[in-house]
């Protein structure tokens, strides 16, 4: 492929990239660490100081050797930074304590050039404790602070001061360590804090830890431990999202609309105050496969329960109405809380074992009863087949396998018959037998009742029938010549194929019993004689104990006697 090297030099000159705005340029560098930002200063004289205006900061220690090298750089970015341009969002991502000097010192320079956005996530190898410069800003609205490798670090007692702070997220921190404080107080004076999630969390030798915040609206508290009492002083609260904590007594405001609680043990929650509540979904994992319920889980679970009656959409989940269930006594004097509800939703979605769940009467009483109209929801997946069931599952395929094959077989040979163009003369004495075979065998298909005594002179009657018939035939055919050896020999190898399908048919069926079929080329018609005698004769024996078997087994049976018959036709035999 050949270039035209005046194009090439033409798109260098032209830069497109270069030729963007500073702030489309500041927005692309924002997704990549200052390090890497920094170095665009090296691409050509309009990049030079690109860097220095960013807005955004983004640091990360693992980008360097040692964590002085990577001091140094932080300290280089910040002293050549154009200082007239306020910080926006800082990201900051580093190995070791918290209160290093170049940790200090990003926060002092984002707060003093009114940062709105901070991210700080820590690696720490021992329990340390956050830098109280990190708590107080006038300008920061979304603070976001995290430690990994499960090690806690501590926060400062008192109050954080964030006036204009709407965000904030506390991941693997531990409050208080002092054993004279009855309670912790951080957010008194987050007065515009509307969405707080702490995980991961410890709070320590205290009575209680209080959530004061005047405009908080969203509450997520993940994995917390410790907790006695937890007094959410939050008259804007609308949303509650507590998973697998410890919390034995939970103060919740009264306008809460939302709840949503997943732990392994009821927790007691405001008494008679959550009156406008309108979806709960209550999760508790309290089931253990080797170990019936305690009642005493019943009882909080039913106190629980009691607590959030004002529910209009609830769901809970399996272990909770199985454990109420297995304590009738408890509920049987109980009036139903709900009066309100609109739908109950029974979720069994984590137990492997859930379709053996089922919900008493006491227990659905308790949760129905007050509000008859609401929608019940309990979806449980069938049992898992056993394996006597998938055994018979395969033979049920393997049957229909050999029926498809036989009906197929049977097809061809009719489209075979159909195509012979032969001699046909009329005995009517055969034709009178076989009608009366047919006849008897109907009969016999289609009784409903069948008792073994009373139907053996039935049975008898078609089996000396169809012994009688099939000798009169024997000695017909050989009276007579067969005429079409070419046709003949056609008939006879599907005739083979169709017995021999048939015998698998039956086999299956019952695996012990045998049968014979014999099949000589030479007699070919009174192959089929054999055929229609064994399948008389198999039919009566399995139709008491398989009758759904017995009527598929006469359906493929009468296919093959009428082409059997019409065999009979085309060889110059009537039947």
């Amino acid at each position: 492929m050949d270039f035209d090297h005046n194009d090439v030099k033409s798109m260098i000159k032209e830069d497109r990239l270069s030729r963007l705005p500073d702030e489309l340029i500041h927005q692309i560098l924002s997704c990549v660490d200052s390090k890497f930002a920094v170095q665009t200063c090296l691409l050509s004289s309009r990049w030079k100081l690109l860097w220095t205006s960013m807005p955004c900061l983004n640091f990360s220690s693992r980008h360097f050797g040692s964590l002085p090298k990577f001091a140094k750089f932080v300290t280089h970015v910040l002293s050549h930074r154009n200082h007239q341009i306020e910080v926006t969002s800082v990201k900051l991502s580093f190995y070791g304590e918290a209160n290093q000097v170049f940790v200090r010192k990003i926060a002092n320079y984002a707060f003093s050039h009114n940062v709105q956005e901070l991210t700080v996530v820590s690696f720490p190898k021992y329990h340390h404790e956050f830098p109280p410069c990190l708590f107080r800003s006038h300008s920061l609205k979304h603070f976001t602070l995290s430690c990994n490798f499960h090690v806690l670090c501590l926060t400062p007692k008192t109050p954080w001061d964030f006036p204009a702070l709407t965000t904030l997220h506390l991941d693997a921190v531990r409050f208080c360590d002092d054993n004279t404080e009855k309670s912790v107080n951080l957010f008194s004076k987050c007065v515009n804090l509307k969405n707080l999630t702490l995980e991961s969390f410890v709070v320590e030798a205290v009575e209680g830890f209080d959530i004061i915040t005047p405009r908080l609206s969203n509450l997520t508290l993940i994995e917390g431990r410790c907790l006695e009492v937890i007094n959410l002083i939050a008259p804007q609260l609308e949303n509650l999202t507590v998973i697998d904590c410890s919390i034995k007594y939970l103060n919740a405001p009264p306008g809460l609309s939302s709840l949503c609680y997943r732990g392994y043990h009821p927790s007691q929650l405001s008494n008679d105050c959550l009156h406008s509540l309108n979806k709960v979904t209550i999760w508790l994992s309290i089931y253990c496969s080797i170990m019936p319920y305690k009642e005493e889980d019943a009882r909080k679970t039913i106190n629980m329960l009691q607590e959030v009656h004002s529910a209009r959409f609830l769901t809970l989940n399996a272990d909770i109405v199985e454990c109420i269930s297995s304590f009738p006594d408890l509920l049987s004097h109980l009036p139903s809380p709900f009066s309100n509800l609109i739908c109950l939703n029974i979720d069994s979605s984590m137990r492997k074992d859930a379709y053996k769940v089922k919900i008493s009467t006491q227990a659905k009483n308790f949760l129905l009863e007050n509000s008859p109209s609401a929608t019940f929801i309990m979806e449980l997946p069938e049992a898992p087949p056993t394996k006597a069931m998938q055994q018979k599952e395969a033979r049920a395929k393997r049957k229909a396998k050999l029926a498809a094959e036989i009906e197929s077989h049977m097809m061809e040979l009719q489209t075979s018959l159909d195509q012979g163009n032969l001699h046909i003369e009329t005995k009517e004495q055969f034709k009178l037998g076989f009608e009366d075979l047919m006849l008897r065998l109907v009969v016999l298909t289609n009784q409903k009742t069948m008792q073994l005594m009373s139907e053996r002179p039935l049975i008898e009657e078609v089996k000396e029938s169809a012994e009688i018939l099939k000798a009169e035939m024997q000695l017909q055919v050989f009276q007579r010549p067969i005429y079409g050896n070419g046709v003949r020999a056609q008939l006879v190898a599907q005739i083979e194929v169709c017995a021999g399908v048939l015998r698998g048919l039956l086999k299956l069926e019952h695996e012990d019993a045998e049968f014979i079929f014999s099949i000589p080329v030479e007699y070919c018609i009174i192959t089929i004689f054999f055929l229609l005698g064994n399948c008389v004769h198999i039919a009566t024996t399995f139709f008491f104990s398989k009758k759904q078997f017995s009527h598929n087994l006469f359906a493929s049976w009468g296919v093959l006697t009428e082409t059997s018959s019409r065999t009979f036709h085309l060889l110059g035999i009537e039947i």
